[in-house]
């Protein structure tokens, strides 16, 4: 079968044929992978930056892609919840099922996980999995929508991290799929959302799915808008999502005091702030927030149901696996949102 394959520790990607994974474990679901998106991560491993480089997870040779959505063809013996036919989608934390965060629920915190794409991953025609990390695509959701449900998890999360109640004032900032994610998971509790980009056509687009207050900081003032709709007060909670160190000050100037900033960016570096003055002073919460739990998933697929969330208008670019250096390319490009790629 083909498959998109990290080589070498260098700059680069190829499309190789592999050996197709077999169905070898009681709980193994093979699939056929339907649609499979690109995220910043694995555009820094084809470019081998020293982000890339320092990453302790990633193992050389391997197939990437973890954002994926696909069809069961196969399962093992003690697969109990899924059939061949079904249309499914995967979270990419592959966890143990019996460490202590495990049992308390933190699966995504478990201490043995494998994270999906850094070992092996979904940039392939087929693709084996433990049942345990396997979930069924809601009804009505296209494969190309399926394979958004990985960022939609991030993005619930976050908002579970967040500590808000109907009515609250909150920020996002980056206007990217996930970001724009949030901001409707916020909406969808009750929250006035503020949502903050470089970018006027991501800002443009976040409006296709939903009611924000959409800023421009080299235009606007964030915090000012804020102040605007929270008499004062600052917001509630302020989600960072776009990995910078403008951003987290961004995040600082825009929360009240009492108030949370969860972080999920993906840093290139190091970041500084004086927590006293940003945080100690004013009782100010900073927490970070990683993918995702079942409870999230449950959430998630309720507000899906709800039609409370539109994933359609995120998906930019949907090309055949063997354009994966254009895709790739419009991925890393700034314009465009969610590429996805099909086996």
């Amino acid at each position: 079968m083909k498959a998109l394959v990290k080589e070498n520790r260098a700059p680069g990607l190829a499309l190789r044929d592999v050996d197709m994974p077999l169905v070898s474990q009681p709980d193994d679901v093979l699939f056929r992978v339907e649609c499979c998106a690109i995220c910043v991560g694995e555009l820094r491993v084809v470019a081998w930056d020293a982000w890339a480089q320092e990453d302790p997870t990633l193992e050389i040779p391997t197939v990437l892609g973890h954002e994926a959505s696909g069809v069961v063809v196969e399962v093992g013996p003690g697969v109990r919840r899924v059939k061949p036919g079904e249309r499914i989608t995967l979270d990419p934390f592959i966890h143990c099922g019996q460490c202590w965060q495990c049992r308390s629920g933190h699966t995504n915190l478990c201490v043995e996980r494998e994270i999906y794409g850094k070992r092996r991953g979904a940039f392939a025609e087929y693709a084996v999995l433990p049942e345990r990390v396997i979930a069924r695509l809601p009804e009505g959701l296209s494969p190309e929508e399926g394979a958004l449900l990985e960022n939609l998890g991030v993005a619930v999360h976050a908002v579970e991290l967040a500590d808000l109640v109907p009515g609250d004032v909150a920020v996002v900032i980056g206007a990217g799929p996930i970001g724009i994610l949030i901001a409707q998971a916020l909406r969808a509790q009750g929250a006035t959302v503020v949502l903050s980009d470089l970018l006027d056509w991501r800002l443009e687009l976040a409006l296709l799915t939903g009611d924000f207050s959409p800023v421009n900081p080299t235009r606007q003032d964030c915090r000012q808008v804020v102040a605007d709709l929270s008499e004062g007060r600052g917001a509630r909670a302020v989600i960072e999502a776009a990995g910078t160190q403008s951003s987290l000050d961004q995040a600082f100037d825009a929360v009240g005091d009492g108030g949370t900033v969860v972080t999920l960016g993906t840093f290139r570096g190091p970041v500084a702030f004086n927590p006293f003055f940003r945080m100690t002073r004013r009782e100010v919460r900073l927490v970070s927030s990683i993918g995702r739990t079942w409870e999230t998933w449950r959430r998630m697929t309720q507000l899906i149901q709800a039609g409370r969330i539109r994933l359609g208008p995120l998906i930019s670019h949907v090309l055949p696996i063997e354009q994966y250096e254009q895709a790739f390319e419009l991925a890393g490009s700034g314009r465009a949102m969610k590429v996805l790629l099909r086996p």
